[in-house]
């Protein structure tokens, strides 16, 4: 969705929570401008300060008439607290280069409009919204494509393309390019191809490893454990993750208590429809001392491996195996 009737602005501001809709969109933008691969630089705002990429703007480029910078995990834009001074980009979007298109990328669904620095963004910029659609239909959509190769695809293997990659679309769009290359010369692809090709998702599969402690489904726990391993996951990463997500459904009963929204919910986590699902169903169903019972006990985990107590492989196997036996 684009508002504005300017297609030669200097500055864009592209948003949103698709991020493979983010990059493509971004790519096109400079496409479109007709500026060249190697005129475009790219900046993150957790990396880099804003003077050196508003310098980078106001450069004149060298041997061609224009570039692009493109300023990437724009997060002043939003609700989250940052400690950084605006007026120097205040100053440069009432004044910017003409001969630099400033390409401004927020991965964020929505953004602050009570900031003084986003109004004036929304006001100078040519605006791209990069959402996901509610009703996006991920099995029509890789099924689209694979079509379009001249290839068709096994519903079981269809299932387990989707279940593997999860529901972010970058993922799935660089996931289903490997997969076109791999079944080059093929007409039908089968499960044993996307289990060959296709990398997991491994926050997805923490996630459904929570859910299956919580739900105390033995097998589950123990499938995903081994999964992951054969994946040479670091058992350390693993518990850093549960952490996160026992801590997710804490914060999703503080929400709930305040009366808010299913929608609300999907907004604060920035999160699909079926994972918010399974959040609040192990809100409504955990008590909080539950939950801080598993956070305490992978600290002292934690803890035990770190100080050399334990190894971390038998401490993770032995956390989950408790959970078995519950």
């Amino acid at each position: 969705m684009i508002y504005g009737d300017n297609l030669e602005k200097s500055v864009y501001l592209l948003y949103g929570n698709d991020n493979y809709l983010l990059k493509s969109r971004t790519e096109k933008v400079w496409k479109e401008l007709q500026i060249e691969e190697e005129s475009v630089e790219i900046y993150d705002f957790e990396e880099t300060s804003i003077d050196n990429v508003l310098s980078s703007a106001m450069t004149i480029p060298f041997l061609t008439e224009k570039k692009a910078v493109v300023w990437t995990n724009a997060l002043f834009l939003t609700t989250a607290p940052v400690e950084k001074e605006f007026s120097n980009i205040e100053l440069y979007l009432e004044n910017p280069n003409p001969s630099t298109t400033l390409i401004i990328v927020c991965p964020a669904q929505t953004l602050d409009r009570k900031r003084k620095v986003v109004k004036l963004v929304l006001d100078k910029a040519e605006v791209i919204v990069c959402n996901k659609e509610e009703h996006q239909d991920l099995y029509g959509e890789i099924k689209r494509i694979i079509k379009e190769n001249g290839k068709s695809i096994e519903a079981n293997a269809l299932q387990q393309f989707i279940s593997r990659v999860g529901n972010d679309s970058l993922t799935m769009m660089n996931e289903l390019d490997k997969l076109m290359l791999y079944s080059e010369g093929i007409d039908k692809i089968d499960i044993q191809m996307v289990r060959e090709v296709t990398t997991r998702n491994l926050e997805e599969n923490i996630f459904t490893l929570v859910n299956a402690i919580l739900a105390k489904d033995d097998q589950l726990i123990m499938h995903i454990y081994k999964d992951l391993l054969t994946m040479n996951v670091d058992p350390v990463w693993m518990m850093g993750v549960m952490m996160s997500k026992f801590q997710e459904i804490l914060y999703t009963k503080e929400l709930l208590q305040s009366k808010r929204s299913f929608e609300d919910i999907m907004k604060y986590f920035q999160a699909s429809k079926g994972r918010v699902y399974y959040m609040v169903k192990n809100a409504k169903e955990t008590t909080d001392d539950g939950l801080y019972d598993y956070m305490s006990e992978l600290e002292t985990l934690d803890y035990q491996i770190k100080s050399g107590q334990i190894d971390k492989f038998i401490g993770v196997e032995m956390f989950l195996y408790r959970r078995v036996a519950e």
